[in-house]
């Protein structure tokens, strides 16, 4: 029986913390535990756990295609800062997380197939053997537990959970951000600000956060960027005045991107 694959609950602030890899094993068969190797076709368990950037000579080669004449120097040097900058942040991520791993006394992964055991290791997978494959080897059945949060799971000390409950409320603004944009863009394309209407429950369920997150989070984006929120006639209900296209350009996002990539 061909599996169903569906997306594993998730707490969306681990594409912060963790290798870019990781996004392979949040696609699942199913709601219940599974066994490995049903992975097996999907899942390339010996690539890298981290994604590679390229060389620069590609960015830079890419770039310059783009804006061809006067433009092509600007683009390259525009191409080596952004490249330069990812590089950094991509390096931070990566110790970042191997801290973690020595914290937890856990080996380091290098690979797709080392992850999920170091993420079993967190507590963010629950492996159980009970029999051998096949083919001989182990077959155990997996449940994700992603929907954890990275406060209660990871070794931080009370200053690197006071960071991570600032970013956890950045990472909910931008997910409601998100939302707002994919509602401005099915409005009136010659309007500058573009004026949408929904329900405060319907916006936070749609964005994946608490009602209490997504009216804290209103609050942030009518602040950093110029979205204007207006009850519109009770409690719930809304009216929310888009700056565009500045908000869009600003949200790009289909879903929360990981730092190197927040472009």
């Amino acid at each position: 029986m061909t599996p169903r694959w569906q997306r594993a609950a998730l707490k969306p602030s681990w594409i912060r913390w963790l290798p870019c890899a990781f996004v392979y094993l949040t696609v699942v068969p199913g709601r219940s535990r599974f066994r490995r190797s049903a992975w097996s076709s999907v899942v390339p368990w010996d690539s890298s756990a981290w994604c590679d950037p390229g060389s620069v000579d590609e960015w830079v080669a890419r770039a310059r295609r783009r804006r061809a004449g006067h433009d092509a120097d600007d683009a390259e040097l525009h191409a080596r800062q952004h490249y330069a900058w990812m590089v950094r942040v991509r390096a931070a991520r990566i110790e970042l997380f191997a801290e973690m791993c020595r914290r937890r006394g856990l080996p380091v992964p290098h690979t797709v197939g080392e992850l999920l055991l170091c993420l079993a290791g967190f507590g963010l997978f629950d492996i159980a053997e009970d029999r051998p494959a096949e083919n001989g080897d182990d077959d155990p059945w997996v449940l994700p537990r992603l929907d954890r949060d990275p406060l209660d799971v990871l070794p931080l000390s009370p200053e690197e959970q006071e960071l991570e409950a600032r970013a956890q409320r950045d990472d909910q603004a931008v997910l409601v951000a998100i939302e707002v944009r994919r509602l401005a863009l099915r409005t009136r394309r010659r309007w500058r600000r573009r004026v949408v209407s929904t329900s405060l429950a319907s916006l936070a369920g749609n964005a994946g956060v608490t009602v209490e997150q997504a009216r804290r989070s209103l609050a942030d984006l009518a602040e950093i960027a110029d979205l204007r929120v207006d009850v519109d006639g009770g409690d719930d209900s809304l009216r929310l005045t888009v700056p565009w296209p500045d908000f869009r350009l600003r949200f790009p996002f289909t879903e929360l991107p990981a730092p190197e990539h927040a472009v």
